[in-house]
């Protein structure tokens, strides 16, 4: 058992910083520079979902996690505060495909998010988890070379290649996803006895609650947003969808391998998969009414994001 348990620890380094790379390359080459440049325009939009994301969430959130401290198993809070610091998630593009979002609206704010959290987690996450040794000089760097470093990679690919663009993306993307796949595994195999321990307490509650303040705090900053942002609740599941990549990366490498990593772990990937199981319904419903009313033809393809729309 010990060494099935340290082939899923090695599964789980290996297959997190894949998940990491092959997401934002996939997202940069998806992304041409122009949805930057627009979104960066409307600093109402920014200044909104910027807020959303790094003020609302992480403090109210973190705030109430200190509130039900006794509630929670040992260092379990430490990593919902983690994923609550991590926002701008490349499956947010898959979600508002989804609810038939347009690209440019869940591209842009992703983009400037995840500048966010490069700059936002190496200050503040040390600061709220003093009791865990969090190297914020080892964070910036990790996020630097695993997340921005694709993306910008994945945007001048698709400049120099713009015909091979959508084909390199399919494969990063696959690769993302098997990569997921692994790294859910690996990380509830590798703490299984703890995650039966989560499943029968109030941790699952406590998640389902987290992930509906930052929807709540998204859906407001969706109001408050300039006019580039034509659909409100563009921001509630970009802000519901914590960046499960960074915040592994962080938890993995940037808490210098403290002891009780693996509650660590197991609290951002119970927090994502709640948010999964809580938002996917939600965009697939948006989308069916959107499309609906638009008055397309609605496939599976198109329901699940995978092709674009077909109108009459």
């Amino acid at each position: 058992m010990t060494t099935i348990e340290s082939l899923l620890g090695m599964l789980i380094n290996i297959s997190v910083p894949a998940f990491a790379i092959a997401s934002m390359l996939s997202m940069g080459l998806r992304t041409p520079l122009r949805a930057f440049r627009r979104q960066l325009r409307d600093r109402r939009t920014v200044f909104a979902v910027l807020g959303a994301n790094f003020v609302v969430v992480p403090a109210v959130g973190t705030l109430l996690i200190w509130l039900m401290e006794g509630l929670l198993p040992h260092q379990t809070g430490e990593g919902f505060v983690i994923a609550l610091c991590a926002a701008g998630a490349p499956f947010v593009l898959q979600l508002g495909a989804m609810a038939r979002i347009p690209y440019g609206e869940t591209a842009g704010p992703m983009a400037v998010l995840l500048l966010g959290s490069i700059l936002f987690m190496p200050l503040v996450v040390p600061f709220l988890l003093q009791d865990v040794s969090v190297h914020g000089w080892s964070v910036a760097r990790l996020l630097l070379g695993t997340m921005l470093s694709p993306m910008i990679a994945g945007i001048v690919i698709a400049a120099v290649w713009p015909g091979r663009a959508d084909r390199f993306a399919r494969i990063a993307g696959g690769v993302a996803a098997v990569s997921a796949v692994l790294m859910f595994l690996s990380g509830f195999g590798a703490n299984s006895g703890l995650v039966l321990s989560l499943v029968f307490s109030p941790v699952l509650l406590v998640a389902a609650g987290l992930v509906a303040l930052a929807f709540v705090a998204g859906r407001f900053a969706g109001d408050l947003a300039g006019e580039t942002l034509t659909v409100p609740d563009g921001p509630a599941i970009l802000t519901s969808q914590r960046n499960i990549a960074a915040a592994l990366l962080v938890a993995r490498t940037g808490t210098g391998g403290a002891d009780g990593d693996g509650s660590i772990v197991v609290a951002i990937l119970l927090l994502s998969a709640v948010g999964f199981v809580m938002l996917v319904p939600y965009a697939l419903l948006s989308g069916v009414l959107r499309r609906h009313r638009a008055g397309e033809k609605i496939s599976l393809g198109v329901l699940l994001g995978v092709v674009g729309p077909k109108s009459d």
